[in-house]
């Protein structure tokens, strides 16, 4: 009886999305939703700023960690500048969700029932790559590489 409370307090799945949400698509089969979060222009523009270009690889995981590392430490604290590194974190995460689906085989993307994509893993675990793209910028932790090895079943980064 004493978490009763929590039963009408929404989770994650049920409560507003984070960030980011698919709506306005009547069931999108995982090509459809791999399609629509895939594309990330923003985060590709950020990169190419920064001398980089995604090829949708675990390698440029780790290029965009340093990169992120990078433009965070020359923020030194201020979020601001032309593209606030800040606003890259949703699309990091989504470009992680990218590759995992790319690489990984039988990760796809899946939306939770508020519309907030996350990455349905082999194991059956959900992994919300937006919410720890959002952390790894404003945290400066985990890093994307690291996610990528945790979720390919790797115990270090490769």
């Amino acid at each position: 009886m004493a978490n009763k409370w929590r039963q009408w307090v929404p989770g994650p799945k049920h409560g507003l999305a984070r960030s980011v949400a698919v709506y306005g698509v009547p069931r999108p089969d995982p090509e459809q939703l791999a399609d629509l979060l895939g594309r990330r222009d923003l985060l590709r523009a950020w990169a190419r700023t920064r001398g980089l270009e995604l090829e949708d690889t675990p390698e440029d995981l780790r290029l965009l960690d340093q990169a992120l590392d990078e433009a965070i430490e020359e923020a030194g604290g201020e979020q601001g500048g032309p593209l606030p590194v800040v606003k890259v974190g949703s699309e990091a995460g989504l470009f992680l969700g990218t590759v995992i689906v790319a690489t990984i085989p039988a990760a796809r993307w899946r939306l939770w029932p508020n519309g907030h994509p996350v990455i349905r893993l082999p194991s059956g675990r959900d992994l919300d790559v937006v919410a720890l793209g959002n952390d790894r910028v404003t945290n400066g932790a985990p890093l994307l590489a690291d996610i990528y090895s945790a979720a390919a079943g790797s115990p270090h980064p490769a």
